[in-house]
């Protein structure tokens, strides 16, 4: 956000004025699905009617390249839960009682395939395959397995997946994620405990085309068919996905910038994260595209995040260029 402002700042202090016309959203629920931003947008259609939309965030690669994002994937946050008794007991009576973290962790084992394949009928009924303009992109799209497990300390990636397949899966599949799992004693030492609830958190990201509520219903078709109709189910958000036709003018003007900027650039189908992207180009019916100056190894969303200066300072030249840019190609010079 720091280098939108800088952007327009600067603009305003060289030449008393920006070269187009600039609007900006800020809102404080991304980090919880955004909640109110469709029903904010759909308000103010035509006081937030734009040509283009420069996402929130963005990041910048080990070799100091900035990844353009032509998307966002969608998300579908859910709660499972399951209570089997009134009260803890001691685990004496498992021979009498159930245990819901049993029952529970069963669900959950028919939800994918340890290779990450979504089992649940017609989930993927509406993703459509990765066109040729898509490919090519991910062809060229810098991907370092070496680096990436090294960074995360891991032997090998899900399903043992390598080279394009890794990339088509991080921007083009859905996934079905145990975000965390809580049930009875897991406190230092032991504790004969038999719980009485047992409650997950799972998260699937969604592709374009997939509805958050249609996949809502399919998975609670799928746990009633499988005999799990006892389990409760909570939603807590749902985003759908979002993409940017990379044939677009818009796309030109920020790549022009980030070259001109950081000297390099790398193109993305789309994140493989998520955000609200998909209300702005659905309701605005706007191109969105992110870049911006995050390090992407920065430990996002983890303890000791940090930021770069010399990325904040690259970010917020290519902003004012892409401010530029976008005036000359709309003509509003």
């Amino acid at each position: 956000l720091i280098t939108r402002i800088r952007a327009v700042t600067s603009f305003l202090k060289v030449t008393g004025d920006v070269p187009c016309n600039v609007k900006f959203v800020i809102e404080g629920e991304e980090e919880t699905g955004s909640a109110h931003i469709e029903e904010y947008l759909k308000k103010y259609r035509r006081k937030f009617s734009c040509d283009g939309v420069i996402w929130e965030f963005g990041h910048v690669d080990s070799k100091n390249r900035p990844i353009i994002d032509l998307g966002m994937k969608g998300l579908l946050y859910v709660e499972l839960s399951l209570r089997e008794s009134k009260m803890d007991s001691h685990s004496s009576l498992a021979v009498l009682i159930k245990n819901p973290a049993w029952r529970l962790v069963e669900a959950i084992k028919t939800l994918r395939t340890t290779s990450g394949k979504i089992l649940i009928k017609d989930w993927y009924k509406e993703v459509q395959p990765l066109d040729k303009s898509d490919i090519k992109i991910l062809r060229s799209f810098p991907f370092d397995e070496k680096e990436f497990k090294k960074e995360y300390g891991i032997k090998e990636f899900l399903g043992n997946k390598t080279g394009l397949e890794i990339k088509k899966s991080l921007v083009a599949e859905p996934t079905c994620n145990i975000a965390g799992i809580v049930s009875g004693y897991y406190g230092e030492g032991a504790k004969t405990v038999l719980p009485a609830e047992a409650r997950v958190k799972i998260d699937f990201r969604l592709v374009p085309k997939m509805n958050p509520k249609k996949q809502v219903m399919r998975l609670k078709r799928h746990l009633r068919v499988k005999g799990f109709s006892d389990i409760k189910i909570k939603v807590y958000h749902g985003e759908a996905a979002a993409r940017t036709n990379p044939k677009h003018q818009f796309v030109s003007d920020v790549t022009e910038a980030a070259r001109k900027s950081f000297g390099k650039y790398v193109l993305s189908v789309s994140s493989a994260g998520t955000g609200p992207m998909h209300a702005f180009t659905h309701i605005l019916k706007a191109p969105a595209i992110a870049i911006g100056s995050t390090y992407v190894f920065s430990r996002i969303h983890s303890p000791n995040e940090f930021t770069r200066i010399d990325l904040l300072k690259k970010t917020t030249k290519c902003m004012c260029l892409v401010l530029d840019n976008f005036a000359r190609s709309t003509n509003t010079l």
